[in-house]
């Protein structure tokens, strides 16, 4: 999950002014922040939303092209996330030609707030893969490769729901001092989410650079079974590389989103007030990182019989089950059994 929670214009003014006007909305639906109906504190760009649209859409088709190509059925989460970014900017279209529409606005806030997820998860996903493929005991710091990608998917939804859980406190609109402090709480909260999230991904920064510095021990020691290695159009190395940047985009969304809400949230904030922040730190680099995994497809690394995890039968899955049972039944048992 590269998730972070997008907190709307609607929900930020959380504590509106007792004087609040009524205005109709004007061009566009545009309302000003001082109206009791303001959506945004700003007017949205249409031309930017629709290149918006156009770029994501691209990156979007080539990453379906290239997951049948190199026939990597969990791209799929990637392709999830390109998606769920072009819906956004669908959505934002919309919404600049009808401002005052709170559906188009949570739309958009709800697919842009979710997209970053999947291309964390496809992350995580593919150094279990790269662990399962480079390394002969098919483990990692005592960690199967199967494992890895369940554990962090499952910490960066914990994450998400924890920024979720923060970002629905903020949104309480009454003006009296208990729901300032709710919202306050809300904030803190959401912000450490984010926190959280980033630890989650620096914990698996520092596995990533352990699996990169094995890989080349085993090269120099001239290990047997390394010639995983030359296979593929570029170097095993330039797939790594491309995994730091990606987490370096997604660290850069995580820390505009702690900085958005640093000087809190009332008109006077810039990044409140101006759509061009969102569209730089936010946007821009969850579209580098998409752009930086068609350049080095995992695909295009990953090749041969142990560039995935070998599908398992039912019976398989089932003999599993019940050697796990037994085990478990014989701790119970040796625990349970007089000294």
């Amino acid at each position: 999950m590269a998730s972070t929670t997008t907190i709307s214009a609607s929900a930020a003014s959380s504590t509106p002014s007792a004087t609040c006007i009524t205005i109709a909305p004007g061009k566009n639906g545009y309302l000003p922040p001082e109206s009791c109906d303001a959506i945004l504190y700003y007017i949205p760009s249409f031309e930017a939303a629709i290149f918006l649209c156009v770029l994501y859409g691209l990156v979007a088709l080539v990453h379906i092209i290239q997951a049948i190509i190199y026939k990597k059925r969990y791209a799929w989460v990637l392709i999830m996330g390109a998606v769920w970014e072009l819906l956004a900017f669908i959505f934002r279209a919309l919404q600049t030609r009808h401002q005052n529409s709170e559906i188009y606005d949570t739309f958009y806030v709800i697919f842009f707030l979710l997209a970053p997820i999947w291309i964390n998860a496809f992350l995580y996903m593919t150094l279990g893969r790269m662990i399962y493929f480079f390394l002969p005991e098919r483990r990692l710091a005592g960690i199967s490769a199967r494992r890895y990608g369940i554990i962090f998917v499952t910490l960066d939804i914990i994450a998400f729901l924890v920024q979720l859980a923060g970002a629905a406190l903020t949104t309480n609109n009454d003006a009296n001092d208990a729901e300032t402090k709710t919202v306050l709480l809300g904030l803190h909260i959401y912000m450490g989410g984010i926190g959280m999230q980033e630890f989650f991904i620096l914990c698996f920064l520092g596995l990533a650079i352990h699996l990169h510095r094995t890989i080349i021990q085993m090269e120099e020691m001239g290990q047997t079974g390394m010639e995983q290695l030359q296979r593929g159009r570029f170097p095993w190395r330039w797939l790594f590389y491309t995994i730091y940047f990606t987490l370096g985009m997604i660290t850069i969304r995580i820390i505009f989103r702690m900085a958005q809400y640093a000087q809190g949230t009332s008109t006077t904030n810039p990044v409140l007030t101006h759509e061009v922040y969102e569209y730089v730190f936010d946007a821009a680099p969850m579209f580098l990182a998409l752009i930086a995994l068609n350049i080095i497809h995992p695909g295009m690394i990953l090749k041969g019989p142990y560039s995935s995890f070998p599908k398992q039968s039912r019976a398989e899955k089932k003999e599993q089950k019940a050697q796990k049972k037994a085990f478990k039944m014989e701790k119970k048992r040796q625990r349970q059994s007089p000294v």
